[in-house]
């Protein structure tokens, strides 16, 4: 369904949008597929569980390869696992804070507490 057609040209149709992003048409999309499987009488709940089951079957069944296969971002993903172990010491970084203003990464750190560093991404 995401390769098809009509999808294709819904993503290149809102690629310079910046009142929606690909992601919701992903979003969009799996809910779709969550519908149909579990029919229009679904509740919220059981949407959110089913998309949550729809997006970590990689990792629940992590020894089937067809899972691993199914899903493009699985199937084309690029991350490795990071040099960084528990009880490396933190690499000193630039961030920007919310004004948009460079800050060091130890900058906000205090030497008599542990650090704990959480990092994420949309994309």
């Amino acid at each position: 369904m995401r390769l098809s057609q009509q999808t294709q040209q819904l993503l290149a149709s809102i690629e310079d949008r910046k009142d929606i992003d690909w992601m919701d048409i992903i979003a969009d999309l799996q809910t779709d597929v969550i519908k149909t499987f579990l029919g229009e009488d679904a509740t919220h709940d059981e949407i959110q569980y089913g998309l949550s089951i729809l997006r970590s079957a990689h990792q629940i069944y992590a020894d089937d390869k067809e899972f691993h296969n199914l899903s493009l971002y699985v199937r084309h993903n690029r991350a490795k696992r990071g040099n960084l172990r528990v009880g490396d010491p933190a690499i000193d970084i630039d961030l920007l804070n919310m004004n948009g203003e460079s800050v060091s990464l130890l900058s906000h750190c205090n030497p008599n507490r542990p650090l704990l560093i959480l990092a994420g991404s949309y994309t």
